[in-house]
């Protein structure tokens, strides 16, 4: 069964990075700027466990391992967002016709070139993709209005985009990652009235909260689940911690399924251009070869995770990796979790199909994960939106 989910942070959420917490750094919290899927799976089948027992034996650890969840996804006022596509780059322009509030978007597209062509050191069969001018790179806001990435999903050479306006957060077409909310905590001795050593250090929070946005951010999830634990999702409407220092979020079932089905004009777009897709990441995904699926050969070709359509990847638009760490409460494999590299959300590829019907690809993998590991993809990560692209030249 599939349950949407709608989570109001009550505080700050604190989801930190992998940088380290204690002596030799400092006792300063450093936060990401949204929270990785890890983060609500964590506490969603930490919720789930109590809510159907609270006895987390290893087989209750194995069927909640099974419960998959896709996000957390920003929303606001019922509008669903997601993170840039890193194929855009938002700079500053002349006052021209072209152009509005004094900026304009690039398109990033791939080059084609010739048989045996090599212009720089990529691997074999990659081609970059194209800077068409020089210009100063403008303040782009973290996230897009679904509707807006859709329009970009079917823009094939990217030139019909409106950028934003100086204030992203004015409108609903684009939104900042929420505002971080920095806290000192000290632990004073009785005796001495001095702060105990080693007791003083600083958390760092994300404020979704209506003082940085005019109603607030909230969180929107996708869970499928069976038997009992579908039976504790339908109809929840609870308060419980997610990430650290147990800060209160509202967990909440909705029925509206909208912003995560496939539109119908995404498809329509796609379908007249099936030879070449385009793969944009709502969420950080994980893969085995690091920047690379697993599921592509030496030739960069292959099928995505439960699809039988072959694509080859032509090019990529991908941002420096993003370290995932924490500490592990199971039994059996309490201590920290080793270091894993994350491509990052709105990272793109660009693929030309091989083989195989593309359209039942966007059809099965729609918000779906396209990691590598099947537990990676329980979790949530690497959540693939799809669209079309054509070479810039």
């Amino acid at each position: 069964m599939i349950q949407y989910l709608v989570l109001t942070p009550r505080d700050p959420l604190i989801a930190r990075d992998g940088r380290p917490f204690g002596i030799g750094q400092g006792y300063r919290m450093r936060s990401l700027d949204w929270p990785y899927p890890s983060v609500l799976a964590g506490a969603l089948r930490t919720l789930l466990g109590k809510l159907c027992g609270g006895e987390f034996t290893e087989e209750m650890v194995d069927l909640l391992k099974r419960v998959e969840s896709a996000g957390p996804l920003p929303l606001v006022a019922e509008t669903l967002y997601f993170p840039a596509a890193k194929d855009s780059v938002l700079c500053e322009a002349a006052s021209d016709n072209h152009s509005m509030n004094g900026t304009k978007v690039m398109p990033l597209r791939p080059l084609r070139l010739g048989p045996g062509t090599k212009i720089c050191d990529l691997p074999d069969g990659l081609t970059p993709v194209a800077v068409t001018e020089e210009a100063k790179p403008a303040f782009a806001p973290d996230f897009w209005s679904a509707a807006k990435m859709y329009s970009w999903l079917m823009d094939t050479e990217g030139r019909e985009f409106e950028p934003p306006s100086d204030n992203p957060n004015e409108g609903i077409n684009y939104l900042c990652a929420p505002k971080k909310d920095e806290r000192t905590h000290v632990r004073v001795n009785r005796e001495t009235g001095a702060a105990e050593e080693s007791m003083i250090f600083m958390t760092v929070g994300l404020d979704c909260s209506s003082k940085y946005s005019v109603d607030g951010i909230t969180l929107s999830a996708r869970v499928e689940a069976e038997d009992k634990f579908a039976e504790a999702l339908n109809g929840l409407d609870m308060l419980h911690p997610m990430g650290g220092e147990r800060r209160l979020v509202h967990w909440r079932a909705k029925r509206a399924v909208d912003p995560w089905e496939l539109p119908t004009l995404v498809r329509r777009a796609a379908s007249k251009n099936l030879e070449r897709l385009r793969l944009v990441l709502a969420t950080p995904a994980l893969f085995k070869d690091g920047w690379k699926p697993d599921w592509l050969n030496n030739r960069l070709e292959g099928c995505p995770p439960n699809v039988d359509t072959k694509l080859r990847l032509v090019s990529a638009c991908i941002d420096r990796w993003k370290p995932l760490s924490g500490w592990s409460l199971e039994a059996g494999r309490v201590g920290p979790k080793e270091v894993r590299r994350l491509v990052p959300a709105g990272s793109v590829y660009f693929f030309e199909v091989v083989t195989g019907d593309p359209q039942t690809l966007i059809d099965k993998l729609w918000l779906r994960s396209v990691s590598d590991d099947e537990q990676d993809r329980r979790d949530g990560f690497g959540l693939a939106l799809w669209g079309s692209w054509n070479y810039a030249n």
